[in-house]
């Protein structure tokens, strides 16, 4: 049983215990066990998933669980008790951005699982460290006879993220029933989804400041950038000032009290033009404006202008394969061999990512980011066009052949150039491709010990290797290459060449001939988009070495039953080597901030770290009362303590430890309860990354519209006073990126939790077959390892008591060297990440599971009915990012709502199985940490769908399945997607999806 090495049955545990079987798996159609699992009330948002348009290049497609929301990195994932090599990549560019030990369950062949135990709070003195949350112990079918195989094919209501499985399993013993080998094979294939290819992530509507710039925050729909096009806009001015953008008639009025002025191409009508497809001037449609007409706002709401869900990936496709082999051999009555050996294989491509950009909004013209500088004599520029640009050139007043703002720089220039802003969606797309594939060995031997007279006692030992190895291919654009192609003369002939005297790049793209690009539109040949594009191969290889020895068994009676102990010693040992490739990893010596980048990405560096552990660990039960003792309200009693110490080589010595009890004063219901003193050691990542550049986002809570929000209004307000924000500030770091850096921790220590479980257990007699478990679940985990994101470091330093001395006010820097007043004057200019024992987490909340089963002789002789309900009330789920700081609240928000619950009825007759499930989401605020009417739609609505599933045995060796997803068609609760909550409310965005199977069995 999972959670101790001393038999116990199920409900009769002095822990949170819930069983997710093989048949449940089936009827759903579930090609993951990570499917299932998220669909457990307690899970949180998962820390990787396919699912979402935020998936790394380092590992598409993976899906890291989150048992009760704590951190993926903080759920231990076993198989048949035993740890797995972790798929994570330990670069802060990988799924997570974090690090962690977690366990890609896309690798695991869900037709050789009988069963999915998920033990709340308890599990770190049973199995070490990570189980902080809890512990998944996925528990594989032993000793099959037979064969086994089964096909199935999905699709949505749509036509569409159709999927393929092809699942094998046979079994067969030998040498008189000592011996039996079991094989499995499993193929199955899914195809993604972009956002607009579901309405209601296409629409793209988000909050924003209202247009007077106070009182609720309205939903502005379709948000749009008008200043970017991936077709390429031209800007005949503004770069001397940073301006060098397409201006909406507000902004032009913001900037120059007039709204006719702006730094673009304008048509006589005055709207300001770009390209098309096809290369010709279009005029730019501004959309409505968002926020207060005082502000600066790059996105609009409506419009012409760009739109990033045409860049953003719903669903990965994803491809696996695996092949496993499970074998045992009674070499003596009371010794057995015993052996697995695994190959797996998963593969996810992402269909999108955000592109490569130039523009204004990223950088100064010229440089890598910013606006391209074009030749108005570029032979890829229609007639109209160049005369259209020309026009402006000598027109426009804001030009810099005009000089508005007195450059001396400029005076007396004639512009034989322009700029031109683009998002480079044809020459960056985004598409990558992970493989994750896993290689796993398990050796060992298990039997009984006959040591004291009736009293038998169990051993095992083995050894476990397990090798995990994440590639990846990602076309890159190659900035030398595209240099050189960018820069298009007429050639011989009336061709278009590459400006002569060129270097290609010292990485290989695609090809190594020069053709030159056509920006101006969507014009770009295979031949150029070959030459500036580098395939970069990053990859992660994750080694795993544990072997364990234990002894359990009863020792002596006791008035109730046994007093039984377990004893054993655990050494384990990990390395992680992630190679970023000669693309990621740049030119130069020195770190990433000293090399230089072959693309438009920061130099990213290369991590290695390991570490052993040394675990000697033990339990004892001692069962006092029991049933046969006849003692009035006390049917039974029993208490279990368990405690391991963990040498780690990297973070020292700590102990874990729980004690248990179970009171039962009847037969008909039981009392349990539990504390744990849990531990988790920092992963490779979080104790070894080297100090990493990058380009991100970051949330700045100076910006006018929440500087008077969050946890303490009043002093975050002080603290951007004190800082020199100006009251006004509208921040631009949300909108474009700016450099960020995150460096590991080698001082880090173990953090620990305390873990408290009290439940109840009821098994009436007068309603056979039914039972009830409530438990009540409170953790608290100080000194807390997390890597907090730039929003939480910038958070966490205006938002403290202490400011300026906060620890993360040294990491947050602003630029205040441009005029008062200006766009980017106090604009936060760099912010550094690591990871710090300084968070504390709490988790308050309820965890029930009813189980109810009775023939129904009534609706069919020999049938049954059966009814599961799962259900989670979280009360609480906090974070304080350092002492001082006031909590941050993840409960009551999207994907952690409240109430969550899962009920699945059951009927079954002979031949025939169906049943039908209901799952519900509950109401949810969109932020519970601000007040309630900060958003114009506060909360979340409650989303309920239901799913039904069918089997039918044709002939006793074939039967037929069906599987109906969200059969009403339920769509994601309003607000979405204003809301957020992608991967929460997936089921209401996929829509109604349809599995049709067949299997047979000899």
């Amino acid at each position: 049983m999972t959670g101790s090495r001393i038999a116990h049955r199920g409900n009769e545990t002095a822990s949170p215990l819930q069983t997710i079987s093989s048949q449940d798996l089936d009827a759903r159609g579930y090609q993951t066990v990570a499917q299932a699992l998220n669909e457990l009330p307690s899970f949180g948002v998962p820390g990787a998933s396919p699912v979402g348009f935020n998936q790394s290049g380092f590992g598409a497609g993976q899906s890291f669980v989150d048992f009760l929301g704590l951190g993926s990195q903080r759920t231990l994932t076993l198989v048949n008790g035993r740890r797995f090599v972790s798929g994570n990549t330990s670069s802060i560019f990988g799924p997570t951005g974090s690090g962690g030990n977690q366990v890609d369950l896309n690798v695991i062949p869900t037709k050789l699982i009988d069963r999915v135990e998920t033990v709340a709070a308890i599990g770190a003195p049973i199995y070490g460290s990570d189980a902080i949350a809890g512990t998944i112990n996925i528990i594989l079918k032993k000793d099959y006879q037979g064969i086994d195989v089964d096909a199935e094919t999905g699709i949505s209501r749509q036509g569409d993220a159709p999927e393929y499985r092809l699942r094998l399993l046979a079994g067969r013993n030998f040498a008189g029933g000592r011996g039996n080998i079991t094989i499995a094979g499993e193929y199955d294939e899914s195809k993604g989804l972009f956002f607009d290819d579901r309405a209601q992530t296409a629409s793209d509507n988000r909050f924003g400041v209202s247009r007077t710039g106070s009182g609720p925050q309205p939903i502005y729909p379709d948000n749009r950038i008008p200043s970017v096009s991936p077709y390429g806009i031209p800007i005949v001015g503004g770069a001397n000032v940073g301006l060098d953008l397409t201006l909406t008639p507000q902004q032009s009025n913001l900037f120059f009290g007039d709204p006719t002025l702006n730094f673009g191409v304008n048509n006589s009508a005055g709207t300001q033009l770009k390209f098309d497809q096809q290369g010709n001037l279009i005029p730019i449609i501004y959309g409505n404006t968002i926020g207060p007409d005082s502000s600066f706002n790059v996105f609009t709401s409506g419009g012409n202008g760009f739109t990033l869900r045409d860049v953003e990936n719903l669903v990965t496709d994803i491809k696996r394969y695996s092949g496993n082999i499970e074998a045992s051999f009674d070499l003596t009555p009371n010794v057995r061999l015993f052996g697995e050996g695994w190959y797996s294989v998963s593969q996810g491509t992402n269909l999108a990512a955000q592109p490569v950009y130039n523009s204004g909004l990223f950088g100064a013209a010229g440089t890598r980011d910013g606006n391209l500088i074009i030749s108005i004599n570029n032979p890829f520029l229609s007639p109209a066009a160049r005369a259209a640009i020309q026009n402006s050139i000598n027109n426009n007043p804001l030009s810099d052949q005009n000089n508005p703002f007195g450059d001396p720089a400029l005076n007396g220039i004639t512009q034989d150039y322009f700029y031109l802003g683009r998002a480079n969606v044809d020459l960056s797309s985004g598409v990558s491709t992970g493989k994750s594939e896993v290689i796993r060995f398990v050796g060992g031997m298990d039997g009984t010990l006959h040591v004291l007279p009736d009293r038998d006692w169990r051993f095992e030992a083995y050894f476990n290797y397990g090798r995990s190895h994440v590639t990846s291919r990602n076309p890159e654009l190659n900035e030398q290459n595209f240099l050189n192609a960018i820069n298009a003369v007429n050639g011989p002939g009336g061709s278009i060449i590459c400006a002569p005297g060129f270097t290609n790049s010292p990485i290989a793209t695609l090809s190594s001939t020069c053709a030159p690009i056509n920006p101006f539109g969507n014009q770009v040949s295979q031949a150029a988009k070959d030459y500036i594009t580098t395939i970069a191969t990053p990859s992660n290889i994750n080694n795993q070495y544990d072997a364990v020895a234990s002894v359990a068994g009863p020792l002596f009676k006791l008035p109730g039953g046994d007093f039984s102990f377990a004893l054993g010693f655990e050494h384990r040992a990990e390395d992680s080597t992630f190679d970023p490739g000669a693309f990621y990893y740049g030119s130069g010596t020195g770190n990433s901030s000293q090399r230089g980048s072959y693309g438009r990405s920061v130099p990213i560096d290369p991590v290695f770290g390991k570490y052993y552990t040394n675990e000697i660990f033990g339990e004892l039960n001692a069962d006092l009362i029991g049933s046969d003792n006849d003692i009035p309200f006390v049917h039974e009693l029993s208490i279990q303590t368990a405690g391991r110490y963990i040498w780690n080589s990297q973070a020292g010595g700590d102990p874990t430890y729980t004690i248990q009890g179970r009171y039962a004063p009847v037969r008909d219901i039981a009392f349990r309860a539990a504390y744990t003193r849990a531990v988790r050691a920092p992963s490779i990542t979080e104790a070894f990354n080297p100090t990493s550049s990058a380009f991100g986002f970051a949330t700045d809570v100076c910006d006018m519209s929440l500087v008077n929000s969050g946890p303490d209004p009043v002093t975050r307000a002080k603290n951007c006073a004190a800082a020199g924000v100006p009251a006004n500030f509208v921040s631009q770091s949300n909108n474009r990126s700016f450099p960020t850096y995150t460096f590991g921790n080698s001082a880090l220590q173990n953090e620990k939790s305390d873990n408290f479980t009290v439940g109840a257990v009821f098994t009436p007699r007068f309603i056979p077959g039914f039972s009830m478990t409530v438990d009540y679940v409170n953790i608290t985990l100080k000194n807390a390892i997390s890597q907090f994101s730039t929003d939480q470091v910038v958070a966490a330093c205006y938002d403290a008591t202490n400011y300026p001395s906060n620890p993360f006010c040294s990491l947050v820097t602003r630029d205040f060297s441009g005029t008062p007043g200006s766009l980017d004057y106090a604009q936060l200019s760099n912010v550094g990440t690591s990871y710090f024992n300084s968070a504390t987490l709490k988790y308050k909340g309820i965890l029930a599971e009813v189980s109810y089963r009775t023939a129904t002789d009534f609706l069919g002789q020999g049938s049954h009915i059966g009814l599961d309900i799962n259900y989670q009330y979280l009360d609480t789920l906090s974070t304080i990012v350092t002492e001082g700081s006031v909590p941050v609240h993840t409960s009551n928000s999207v994907g952690y709502s409240p109430h969550k619950g899962v009920a699945t009825i059951r009927y079954d007759r002979g031949i025939f199985f169906g049943q039908v499930q209901i799952n519900y989401i509950g109401k949810t605020r969109i932020d519970p940490d601000t007040v309630y009417n900060f958003y114009a739609v506060p909360e979340v609505n409650a989303f309920t769908y239901v799913n039904m599933s069918f089997k039918l045995d044709v002939t006793k060796n074939f039967s037929l399945n069906l599987d109906v997803d969200n059969v009403f068609d339920v769509k994601a609760p309003y607000p979405y997607s204003a809301s957020g909550g992608t991967t929460t409310y997936f089921q209401g965005i996929l829509g109604r999806y349809m599995r049709f199977g067949a299997a047979v069995h000899f």
